[in-house]
Order: structure tokens, then C-alpha cells, then sequence
């Protein structure tokens, strides 16, 4: 934090000279002004004071000479000393005007004073009630600390700042943005549980603030639904009753919808819910994806694939024909993915057994954590080559060939359940471009703790 406090004092010392460079500006003009006028006056004086005494002599000399009488003599004498000491009352009187400016300039100066300490005063107070100091705080202390274990973090260092954010954010819990970090950074580590709970919390302050919450409801019934093992249990329904209650168009919850009905084998429900996301959202990043799934469905029914009529490259007013009926060819697609070559580390050996479930997976580097395709083997297979491709998608929105680069994760599970667990076995590699002729090299060597 030390390069915010440098910015910020340096910020208030800007200000700062916008207050005192006028003042100090009009202090050095009326300074050199109150010179200029002293100087003036002590020559007037001395100009004075060297006339009235050389007509003083004047005066003198013509009564001497008999030239004037002591009546005269005495009356321009007078008149002299009168002028003299009028003079003198005018010259004092420029030096208490002077003084009095100089009285005011004193009480600018105290006003300058008490801006100059009331503004960084008042600015950090100000930023103290209405700033995101904490939001800051936890950014620079987790944000840049919370990589995908790819990038070279041990997951256990990882489990530590997530630990230690969520205690500061029960601590501090006014935070959404620090809740979202925490759900997404769960997400990509497949802490399913924790996702849900921290988009809960952040819906919540949102809901509080009268935002809309519903796309973080969305994203917390996801969370759910891969915590329960992809079952759509009564909390996940709560979710989607939340988020659904402020929109009835959520598309989150949409998509959620249309996996659950279509693994249940309700496929005109899952047609209509990923229908009604291309419907509000044509522009959906998930579009092609969410367009396979609508024809993988249609297909179930018997019925014949369907162009998507949102793509930007038909005429949205054109009437539904044979033509735009006819099946989508997705042989290009068939065969593209990642060619995956997994072995185990030979230090690793003797803690798995034969019979142990190995599952390869691969998943979007940067978006849902749903996987978009997976294979699983055994220990006993090991080491070897796979081809993850469509044909090992998940689900019908969730395809590798949508993705350009995923993260491949080969992982040995005790429990034989795909979700990370404590003394699993696994090697990562991130990102890896998709539909590459080269192919991937995976060594099993670090333990899930």
C-alpha cells in the first residue's frame, strides 16, 4: 500500500498549492507595494523637513534684515509649522493604513493556515466513510495472489489466502467486490461449497443496496449444483427461485435450468430454457455452445437440427424454410480437441493402487468451470494418450471445440468422484491451445491436500 499513500499525499500536496499559490502571490505583490509606499513616504518627510527649515532661514534673515515685522515674521512662521505637522499627520496616516494591511495580510495568512490543514484532513476523512480503502487492501494483498494452480502456486499456499480472505471478509463483510473475488477464485479451484456461499453473501449486500442480485443468485445455484455432484437439490431450487424472483430471464439460471432438464431426459424443457437465452441474449458468449445443446436435444426427439436463428450471419426477418431447417454439419467439429499423453510420476507409485479412477479433464482457462470434455481411466491405463474432443463433452453447452485455449487437469481420485479432494493425486497444464497436432504432456506429481 505504500505506492497509494505516495499518490495520495502527493495528490493533497497539489491541492494544496492551488490554496497557497494565489495567497503568496498577492502577499509578494501588496509586500513589494507597502516598500514602494514607505520608501515614498520617508522621502516626502525628509523633503519636508528640508523645505520648512530652508524657509525657516528665509524668514529669519528678511526679520533681520528689517524686512519683515515679528508680527509677519510670526504669522509665516505659523503657517510653516502648520504645513509641517499636517504633512506629519498624513505620512502617519499611510503608516496605519500600512500596519492595518499588514494586520489583514496576518489574518489571510491564519485562513491560508487552516485550509492547509483542514483540506488533507478533511480529504482523508472523506475517503475514510465513502472510499474502498478495504476493497484496495484485499485486491493487492489476494487479488495478484490467487493464481490458477497452473500458474506454479502450490494449491496449499492457495487454501491459505483463500482461508485468510474469507476471515477478513467475515470480519468486514460490506465487500462485494472481496466476495466475488473469493467466489470465482473457489470456482477455479473447484471449491464448490465456499463459491456458493460467498455469491450468496455478495446477492445479499446487493440486495441491501437495492442492486439487482439475480445474476449472482444465478452464479451461487451454479456453485451449488456442481457442489451436490450436478444433482438439482431443494437449495439449488431456492437459488433459482431467488434469482428468477427480480428476473424471470436470468441467464445463468436459464443454462442451469437446461442442463438439469436435459440430463433428466426433459428435453423439450431444456430446448425451451436455452431457447429463451437466445431469445433475451443473442449476443450470448455461450451461443454456439447453447445452440449444440438445443440441436443435441432436438435430436433426442427425433427431430431435425435447427440453425441458430440469432446467427449474425442470416437475415433475421428471413421465414423458417427447408433450407434453414437442414442439418447442421458438425463433422468439422467432430475430431477438434487436445491430444493428451498422462503418466504418473514414478515417486508416486506405491500410493495408488491399479484399480484407482483417473480422470482427465479439460476446462475453459478463463469462464464456467463446467469441463468440456473429460475421459476416465485407471491407474492401470497409465501411462496414456487420450484425445479429448466433443465426443467426451459434459454436457451439450459446454463443448472443447467452443474454446480456443483450455486448462487440462489429469487427476487420480480416491474417492472416484472428479471434485478435488484432500490426498487425490494431479498434473496440470494451462493454457493449452485448442485443435493443436501436438500433444500434451501430463505428469501426475502433486498432492491435493
Amino acid at each position: 500500500m505504500n505506492d497509494f499513500w505516495v499518490v495520495s499525499v502527493v495528490l493533497i500536496i497539489v491541492a494544496l498549492g492551488f490554496v497557497l499559490y494565489p495567497v503568496v502571490k498577492v502577499h509578494r505583490a501588496k509586500s513589494t507595494k507597502n516598500s514602494e509606499t514607505g520608501q515614498a513616504a520617508l522621502d516626502r518627510r525628509s523633503q519636508n523637513i528640508v523645505f520648512f527649515k530652508d524657509r525657516l532661514e528665509e524668514i529669519t534673515a528678511e526679520k533681520d534684515a528689517g524686512s519683515l515685522t515679528d508680527s509677519q515674521f510670526q504669522q509665516l512662521k505659523s503657517e510653516l509649522e502648520a504645513g509641517l505637522i499636517t504633512d506629519v499627520d498624513g505620512l502617519s496616516h499611510d503608516e496605519s493604513d500600512q500596519v492595518q494591511r499588514s494586520t489583514v495580510s496576518t489574518a489571510a495568512w491564519g485562513v491560508t493556515a487552516v485550509m492547509l490543514l483542514c483540506i488533507p484532513l478533511a480529504s482523508y476523512a472523506l475517503y475514510a466513510k465513502w472510499g474502498a480503502l478495504d476493497g484496495v487492501e484485499q485486491f493487492r494483498e489476494y487479488g495478484n495472489s490467487v493464481p490458477s494452480i497452473s500458474e506454479g502456486m502450490p494449491k496449499q499456499n492457495i487454501d491459505e489466502l483463500l482461508t485468510a480472505l474469507r476471515e477478513k471478509l467475515e470480519a468486514n463483510p460490506d465487500n462485494p467486490e472481496g466476495w466475488f473475488m473469493l467466489a470465482r477464485s473457489s470456482m477455479n479451484l473447484e471449491q464448490y461449497d465456499q463459491a456458493s456461499y460467498a455469491f450468496i453473501r455478495m446477492a445479499e449486500l446487493l440486495e441491501k443496496d437495492q442492486q439487482d442480485p439475480s445474476s449472482i443468485y444465478g452464479l451461487a445455484a451454479q456453485a451449488e449444483f456442481f457442489a451436490q455432484q450436478a444433482q438439482m437439490t431443494d437449495k439449488v431450487q431456492e437459488l433459482l427461485d431467488k434469482a428468477f424472483s427480480t428476473n424471470p430471464d436470468e441467464t445463468n439460471s436459464l443454462g442451469l435450468l437446461g442442463i438439469a432438464a436435459f440430463e433428466g431426459g426433459r428435453y423439450e424443457d431444456a430446448i425451451k430454457h436455452w431457447g429463451r437465452i437466445l431469445e433475451v441474449d443473442s449476443e450470448n458468449p455461450s451461443r454456439d455452445a447453447i445452440v449444440a445443446g438445443i440441436n443435441k436435444a432436438r435430436a433426442a426427439l427425433g427431430l431435425p437440427e435447427q440453425v441458430d436463428k440469432y446467427s449474425v450471419s442470416m437475415n433475421a426477418t428471413a421465414p423458417e424454410t427447408a433450407d434453414n431447417m437442414a442439418p447442421v454439419d458438425t463433422s468439422a467439429n467432430a475430431n477438434i480437441g487436445v491430444k493428451v499423453l498422462v503418466e504418473l510420476d514414478a515417486s508416486f507409485s506405491r500410493q495408488v493402487s491399479a484399480n484407482d479412477t483417473v480422470f482427465i479433464i479439460a476446462k475453459a482457462v478463463n469462464g464456467s468451470p463446467m469441463p468440456l470434455a473429460a475421459s476416465r481411466q485407471t491407474v492401470a491405463d497409465l501411462p496414456i494418450l487420450v484425445n479429448l474432443n466433443d465426443a467426451m463433452a459434459m454436457g451439450p453447452m459446454a463443448k472443447i471445440s467452443s474454446a480456443e485455449e483450455v486448462t487440462i487437469i489429469a487427476r487420480i481420485s480416491k474417492s472416484g468422484q472428479p471434485g478435488a479432494m484432500p490426498g487425490d493425486l494431479e498434473g496440470t497444464q494451462s493454457p493449452v491451445p485448442v485443435g493443436s497436432s501436438e500433444v500434451v504432456k501430463i505428469v501426475i506429481n502433486e498432492k491435493v491436500e
